[in-house]
């Protein structure tokens, strides 16, 4: 009996630490292939028109009568609203009897003026015949000059009244609003009733679009990719309203006015496209590409290997002597990676976009190369993992080129760990969208 419950617990005792070993480590990989690499330049921006109108009123008063609403599509000169115009008009009218009474009384002061002329006149013939004396000559001459000073100062009110005429009847005619432009209406601000102040602003009635069949996005361009695009250049970009959908466009202008929000500077690139059928709509969110630079059939490598960072006890130990080509691949072989966070594979104390590249630089997957002057990824090697350091050039999305190292086409790299990566401490990133994963396991 002893000997069978000793036989028992040493077999519990087994199978449970058979059960709680790690499973052998096995690996993701990827083979590198050829292939094209696009580098672009990505930013976000809204949908508008190329000409929006905001109509006002430049006088003030009630709203009678509206000729346009949401979505109208309106002429030039149309009339889109009335202001009553009851006040207007009467100021018109005031502004006619005040012109009329101007003129009456001009012409009364030059009969007055003509009057004093020829009482002028006759003093002074006869001053000459000493009839009269100098003193009466006197004051007939500044009769004459107050009367042609007076109807001066008529003629004058006469034009001012003339002008004021003139002021009230565009008041009047800016009772009736127009449409500036040939559009759409994108939005309406007043109603019937409502009453509308023209002071220090003009208020705002309507938005016209002028031809939602020609639209632009205003896409703002990070400085660093500012150089990387130019006017004329193709471009594409997609919207939240239609998922998996791309639309083509064109770079019209770059802005050379730079914004500034929390130290980050970007310029405008205005990029416009035809909207024939008027599927996009002014204010949808809009993600622009450009692709600055393209190359076909150049070595690449999947951006999830560039990514990989495994522990330092998958590491191979280095072979022989550092000599010949390959010296520098297996000096960082000898040398331990950076301290491996608890929580996975990303190097602590670095984030992982700036853990993927050895000697700095940025490794996004977009843009350039980021100012990396070394790459490094992995191969397998049995059950631990070879270090490889390559020359990156530009990258995208799903891929990196290769440009300078050892590294050639059918090579085999880890993109991440399987099995026994929590026993290791290194845990790889997620592949990259895109990214392939290799036929065989180790």
């Amino acid at each position: 009996m002893v000997l069978v419950g000793a036989l028992a617990i040493g077999g519990g005792i087994w199978a449970i630490k058979r059960g709680t070993a790690d499973p052998p480590i096995s690996f993701r990989t990827a083979r590198l292939d050829r292939g094209p690499v696009e580098q672009a330049v990505t930013a976000t921006g809204s949908v508008s028109a190329v000409v929006t109108v905001q109509v006002g009123s430049q006088v003030s008063g009630v709203i009678a009568k509206l000729g346009a609403d949401f979505n109208s599509r309106v002429t030039e000169g149309q009339i889109i609203a009335q202001i009553d115009p009851t006040r207007f008009r009467a100021a018109l009218q005031q502004a006619d009897a005040t012109l009329k009474a101007a003129s009456a009384s001009v012409a009364g002061l030059e009969v007055a003026a003509r009057q004093a002329k020829l009482e002028r006149d006759r003093a002074d013939a006869l001053v000459k015949r000493q009839v009269l004396g100098v003193a009466d000559l006197d004051l007939a001459r500044s009769k004459y000059d107050q009367a042609v000073a007076n109807q001066a100062e008529a003629v004058a009110k006469v034009a001012q009244a003339r002008a004021s005429l003139g002021a009230a009847r565009v008041d009047l005619e800016r009772t009736t609003i127009r449409a500036p432009i040939s559009g759409t209406v994108l939005q309406r601000s007043v109603d019937v009733g409502q009453t509308v102040a023209a002071s220090l602003q003009a208020p705002v009635l309507f938005t016209i679009a002028q031809d939602l069949a020609r639209m632009e996005v205003h896409a703002a361009i990070d400085e660093a990719d500012v150089g990387k695009v130019h006017e004329g250049q193709d471009a594409t970009f997609s919207v939240d309203a239609y998922p998996g959908e791309t639309f083509h466009a064109s770079i019209f202008q770059i802005r050379s006015q730079p914004n500034v929000q929390q130290n980050v500077v970007t310029y405008d690139a205005v990029v416009r496209f035809d909207n024939p059928d008027s599927k996009l709509r002014p204010g949808m969110t809009a993600t622009v590409r450009v692709v600055s630079l393209r190359k076909e059939d150049v070595l690449r490598v999947p951006n999830a290997a560039l990514r990989f960072r495994p522990g330092t006890d998958l590491i191979a130990a280095p072979t022989g002597p550092p000599s010949g080509a390959g010296a520098e691949n297996r000096q960082l072989t000898a040398t331990a990676p950076a301290p491996v966070a608890a929580s996975g594979g990303t190097p602590a104390g670095r984030p992982p976009a700036m853990a993927t590249a050895e000697g700095g630089g940025r490794s996004t997957g977009k843009g350039g190369a980021g100012g990396r002057t070394r790459g490094r990824i992995f191969r397998p090697a049995g059950d631990k993992v070879a270090p490889v350091n390559f020359k990156p050039g530009i990258s995208d999305d799903e891929f990196t080129e290769v440009v300078g190292g050892e590294l050639r086409a059918g090579d085999e790299v880890v993109l991440d760990l399987g099995g026994g990566a929590a026993r290791a401490g290194g845990a790889a990133a997620p592949p990259a969208a895109g990214g392939r994963r290799g036929p065989r396991m180790f």
